[in-house]
């Protein structure tokens, strides 16, 4: 999907009639605009080269791996610290269904195609 469409656009179609010397419609010719444009093309590889950049903590790989963010270069400008972790409490309830479905059927059991859903529920 092209990007310009997040932002509500739409092709245009064009329907062209070819008429007989009767004037009865013998065809008719639908033109639709092109979805992706030179622009557009170019917005999504630059998503894709951003996304490709970005490491597992979120932050860019081409800055995290660079040496000025080291913690013994004092004059590189930056670093990263890492804050306290944080429960992921649906994917917490997830891999937990998964565990005590495991032990209930047992370290081999096949769990091919299964899915474990996790769902938002509301007390009171």
């Amino acid at each position: 999907m092209a990007p310009r469409r997040l932002d509500g656009w739409e092709p245009r179609t064009i329907t062209e009639f070819v008429r007989d010397d009767a004037g009865v419609v013998v065809q008719e010719i639908v033109y639709r605009e092109p979805e992706f444009d030179e622009h557009q093309v170019s917005l999504m590889l630059a998503y894709a080269r951003h996304k490709a950049d970005v490491g597992s903590h979120g932050q860019l790989m081409s800055e995290a791996t660079n040496p000025k963010a080291d913690l013994n270069n004092y004059d590189g400008g930056y670093r990263y610290v890492a804050g306290p972790p944080i429960t992921d409490h649906a994917e917490k309830a997830h891999a937990d269904s998964v565990e005590a479905w495991r032990k209930t059927a047992g370290e081999n059991a096949n769990m091919n195609g299964l899915i474990f859903p996790v769902r938002k529920v509301v007390d009171g």
